[in-house]
């Protein structure tokens, strides 16, 4: 099976220190409430995540279509196993050794993303490692990790089963992933010259909810002079009127 699907889940061990605070100064004391305060790793790398999927699409790394890297201070299996593949079930867990989980624990907001990056891209080559065609794999990972760190963490893509002609005007829908936005969604209308006569946000504030491989944005049309977005059970979503 082809790999889709990427989870890094921490726990609430992972995310905080047991026991009293120590003296601290004001500025080390502020940082580490500040770290103990962010939202969930699972939530925080979510976008990572999404990246690393769509850069590594069709890849088969170990048979598993679902890959979790676990943050957990105690694992949730028997025995010492880091690395666990069910090939009933095409899933995979790796669990994330002490030293690792205390690097993402102590990464600032500018350094983290790439932390946790440099993190997942040893535990896929560790993956790879241990299957077949470990070398060409492991190339295929390397360039998939090299270009998210290009891009600056941020990508940009137009959807283009969502995006519709209506005669001169067009309707294009555009899916953002980065830290800043989570996964962010836009529209544009153009006309065909590519002038951008309107530009619309989608969805509001939803930061961690994947609303393209959850179907939540599944197809659209245009009724008149109105754009319609539609989940995947038929409900409109979103809509957005046009003057002619």
């Amino acid at each position: 099976m082809k790999f889709h699907t990427l989870v890094l889940e921490g726990d609430k061990k992972a995310g905080k220190k047991e026991g009293p605070l120590p003296v601290y100064t004001k500025q080390a004391y502020l940082r580490r409430k500040q770290r103990e305060n962010r939202p969930p790793l699972r939530n925080r790398s979510f976008y990572l995540c999404r990246m690393i999927e769509e850069e590594l699409k069709g890849i088969d790394l170990d048979g598993s279509g679902k890959i979790t890297v676990c943050a957990h201070r105690d694992r949730l299996v028997p025995g010492e196993e880091t690395y666990i593949c069910d090939q009933k079930f095409h899933i995979s867990i790796y669990y994330l050794e002490q030293e690792a989980i205390r690097a993402i624990e102590e990464a600032d907001k500018d350094m983290e993303p790439m932390v946790i990056l440099e993190i997942l891209r040893s535990a896929f080559l560790d993956i790879a490692g241990r299957n077949q065609y470990p070398e060409k794999a492991a190339e295929h990972i390397e360039k998939a990790f090299n270009s998210i760190i290009s891009s600056h963490f941020v990508r940009e893509e137009r959807i283009g089963r969502l995006s519709k002609w209506s005669q001169s005007i067009g309707a294009h829908v555009y899916r953002v992933l980065s830290a800043e936005v989570g996964e962010g969604w836009y529209l544009q209308i153009t006309d065909r010259r590519g002038n951008v006569l309107r530009q619309e946000t989608i969805g509001g504030d939803i930061r961690y909810v994947d609303r393209l491989n959850s179907r939540l944005y599944a197809k659209s049309e245009w009724r008149g002079n109105t754009f319609v977005i539609f989940e995947r059970f038929g409900k409109e979503v979103f809509s957005i009127s046009v003057p002619s």
